[in-house]
C-alpha cells in the first residue's frame, strides 16, 4: 500500500493488526515479496519466544515471593522456567503459528514482553518501566485489538500481589490513564461503533462457555492437526492439579509460609490463562468475537503451569517427574510431526490451477467466504470476473438472497463456485442452493478445505 494509505488503516473500521502490516511493509521490501520473506519473520517471533517465556516464569515467580528458589540442575520447583521454555519450544499450536505470514506469533512475543515489563516495574519502580510497559503494551495492542486484555491481567496481578505492592496501584493507573484519549479518538470511537451496531456481523459462530474453553484446551495441546489422542487432555488436567496442589508441599514442606506464596504464583498464572477468554465470551454474548488464535498468547501461561507440575512431580520423585516431561514433550513433536505430514489449510493453490485450466472467456468466480478471494488471486492473478458471496447468517431470506445473486451474477452463463470455511459466512448454503435451483452442476472437484463446483446457469 502507498504510506497514506496504509497509516489510514490505524482508524479503519474492522481493521486487526495495523502496526504489524506496517512493519511488515519495510521487512518485504528489504527481503523481497516472497513466501520466505513473508513467513521467516513469524519463524523469528516463534523461536523468540523461548527465551522469553524463561524470563517471564523467572520473574513471576521472584515476584509471587520466591527469590529464595535455587535454579540448578534436576527436575524440581527450581527448573520451572527452564521447562516452561522447552515446552514452548516444541507446542504444536505456538509451533504452526510459527510458520504462517501474520501477526499471531509476534502477538506471543508482544505479550510475554509486556508482561514482563510490567512485573519489572512493579517490582523496582521507575517511570521509564512503567513507560515501557505502556509502550509494549500499545505495541500488542495494535498488533490485534484483544491484546487490550493484557491490561485487566495486570490488575489481577496487583490485587494478588497484594499488600507486597500496594503502592504500584498509582502508578499503574496513570501509566493506563495517559494513553486512554488519544486511543478512543484514534481507535477506539470506531470499535464501540461497531460493537453497537446491529448490522455488523463478525463472520465468527457463538461458543457456549464449556466449548470456548474445550477448543482452547484441544488446540494448546494438540495444535491445528487435531488426531483422535484424548489421553493427552486428561494427563495435562492431572499435570495442572498436580501442579497446584503439591507445588508449595514439594518446594518448602507444610507449615512453610513459602506454600502460600506458590500458591499466589499459580493463582496469577490461572489469571493470565482464564481472564481474557472469560472476559471475550461476556463480550461474544452480544456479537461473536471469538476464536482461538485470538488469544494465543495465553498459551505460555497454560505451559508454565504444565512445568510448575512436572516441577512438582520431579520435586517429589525424580523418575515421575522426568516421565512427566518426556510425556509431554512426546505429545508435542506428535502433533507437531502430524501438523507437517497433514493437509490442513485451504490448497487454492491447486484449487486455482485447476480453474485457470478449465473455465472458459465469460465465466464467472464466486467466493465463499469472500476473503478466499486475496488467496486466489495470490496464485491466479487479479480476477475481474469475480464476485463475493453474500453473508447470510444473520437471518437473511431467501427472497433476499435471490435479490443479491440477481443482481451480481447479472448475465453470467457460468459460475464458479469456490466454497472455503462456507459456514462462517452462509450456514444455511443459501448462496450455493441458489445456483443450483438456477444452474446444472457439470464440474465439481474437492481439494484440501475447497469445494470447487461449476454451475451452468438456465
Amino acid at each position: 500500500m502507498p504510506l497514506p494509505e496504509l497509516l489510514a488503516t490505524f482508524s479503519r473500521p474492522g481493521e486487526n493488526g495495523p502496526l504489524f502490516f506496517a512493519l511488515l511493509s519495510p521487512w518485504l521490501a528489504a527481503l523481497g515479496h516472497g513466501e520466505f520473506a513473508l513467513r521467516v519473520q513469524a519463524a523469528l517471533a516463534g523461536a523468540l519466544a523461548v527465551p522469553l517465556c524463561y524470563a517471564l516464569a523467572r520473574r513471576l515467580l521472584r515476584v509471587a515471593g520466591l527469590a529464595e528458589l535455587r535454579y540448578g540442575a534436576g527436575l524440581s520447583l527450581a527448573n520451572v522456567p527452564l521447562l516452561a521454555a522447552a515446552l514452548v519450544a516444541v507446542n504444536p499450536y505456538l509451533v504452526w503459528y510459527s510458520q504462517e505470514g501474520k501477526m499471531y506469533s509476534w502477538l506471543v512475543v508482544l505479550a510475554l514482553a509486556t508482561l514482563l515489563a510490567f512485573l519489572a516495574a512493579l517490582q523496582r519502580g521507575g517511570w521509564p518501566r512503567w513507560l515501557l510497559y505502556l509502550a509494549l503494551l500499545a505495541a500488542a495492542a495494535l498488533h490485534h485489538v484483544w491484546s487490550v486484555l493484557l491490561i485487566p491481567i495486570g490488575a489481577a496481578w496487583l490485587a494478588l500481589l497484594w499488600p507486597d505492592y500496594r503502592r504500584r496501584w498509582l502508578p499503574f493507573l496513570l501509566t493506563l490513564a495517559l494513553p486512554a484519549l488519544p486511543y478512543f479518538a484514534l481507535v477506539g470511537w470506531w470499535q464501540l461503533r461497531l460493537f453497537t451496531t446491529p448490522d455488523f456481523q463478525t463472520g465468527h459462530p457463538y461458543l457456549p462457555l464449556p466449548a470456548l474453553f474445550a477448543n482452547l484446551a484441544t488446540a494448546f495441546s494438540r495444535g491445528v492437526a487435531v488426531g483422535p489422542e484424548r489421553w493427552i487432555i486428561a494427563g495435562l488436567v492431572f499435570l495442572l492439579l498436580t501442579g497446584s496442589v503439591l507445588a508449595g508441599k514439594a518446594m518448602a514442606g507444610a507449615g512453610s509460609p513459602y506454600a502460600w506464596r506458590r500458591l499466589r504464583a499459580t493463582a496469577m498464572l490461572l489469571a493470565w490463562l482464564l481472564l481474557p477468554p472469560l472476559l471475550l465470551y461476556l463480550i461474544s454474548l452480544s456479537k461473536p468475537l471469538y476464536t482461538d488464535r485470538y488469544v494465543i498468547w495465553i498459551a505460555p501461561a497454560l505451559l508454565i503451569l504444565l512445568a510448575q507440575g512436572v516441577g512438582a512431580l520431579g520435586a517429589v520423585w525424580r523418575p515421575l517427574g522426568a516421565a512427566g516431561l518426556i510425556a509431554l514433550l512426546a505429545a508435542g513433536l506428535l502433533a507437531g510431526w502430524r501438523q507437517m505430514h497433514t493437509p490442513i489449510k485451504s490448497d487454492f493453490r491447486a484449487a486455482a490451477a485447476y480453474v485457470e485450466a478449465h473455465r472458459q472467456p465469460g465465466d464467472l468466480l464466486l467466493f465463499q467466504m469472500p476473503y478466499n478471494r486475496i488467496v486466489y488471486e495470490y496464485y491466479a492473478g487479479p480476477q475481474a470476473a469475480a464476485i463475493e458471496g453474500g453473508y447470510t447468517n444473520s437471518g437473511n431470506s431467501e427472497a433476499q438472497v435471490d435479490e443479491e445473486m440477481r443482481r451480481a451474477v447479472g448475465q453470467a452463463p457460468t459460475v464458479w463456485l469456490l466454497a472455503s470455511e462456507e459456514e462462517m459466512w452462509d450456514q444455511r448454503r443459501l448462496v450455493r442452493q441458489w445456483l443450483e435451483e438456477r444452474g446444472e452442476i457439470t464440474d465439481q472437484q474437492d481439494f484440501a478445505r475447497v469445494n470447487v463446483v461449476r454451475y451452468a446457469l438456465r
